[in-house]
């Protein structure tokens, strides 16, 4: 099913999902969207990753962000998210081994980055158009850090997220519900 369809198809969790999804699919005709190049707002795909038990995350501590975060990355042209979330996700943690729970989206979100420095340049503030999806994974696989990216990784207590991220925004309005969402599955 292609982005669209799927966007079109899910059901807003929330008032932040809701006015994101209508955003989200206007984003989706602006030529470039699914490039890093568009300075503006660019797709990108975060992978929750669980337990068997649903109990914990996979997370790993962002180093631009400097906090515990999910896993995710730009789209980089590729328009099948789910893909894109997968392959983040083996990136930045170093699993071999995971599943992925549904081809749907788990939730919608616009995230804003403040401009930064990546690899020596200047990235100005901007919006990612971003796609959740879920996944499973054995907690038992060894996890590698990536170090141009991340400088820790490790599972995480749903309840002990909250304590771990340093990044309020995310703790209210995405990690949160996410929290909610797996504690139903």
């Amino acid at each position: 099913m292609e982005l669209r369809e799927q966007i079109l198809n899910y059901i807003p969790f929330n008032e932040q999902e809701e006015k994101d999804k209508k955003l989200l699919l206007e984003w989706l005709s602006e030529p470039g969207v699914f490039k890093r190049e568009n300075e503006r707002a660019h797709f990108t795909a975060s992978a929750w990753v669980v337990n068997r038990e649903r109990t914990k995350v996979l997370m790993i501590y962002h180093n631009i962000y400097d906090s515990w975060a999910w896993m995710g990355g730009h789209a980089d042209g590729e328009e099948n998210l789910l893909a894109v979330a997968k392959r983040e996700a083996m990136e930045e943690s170093g699993i071999g081994e995971i599943y992925s729970l549904s081809e749907e989206i788990l939730s919608l979100e616009i995230v804003p980055v403040s401009g930064h420095e990546k690899k020596g340049k200047y990235v100005p503030s901007h919006l990612h158009l971003n796609v959740t999806y879920l996944f499973e994974a054995p907690e038992e696989q060894k996890l590698f850090v990536k170090p141009d990216e991340n400088s820790g990784v490790m599972w995480i207590e749903l309840e002990d997220i909250k304590n771990k991220s340093s990044e309020k925004w995310f703790i209210e309005r995405i990690y949160s519900k996410l929290i909610e969402k797996t504690k139903k599955i």
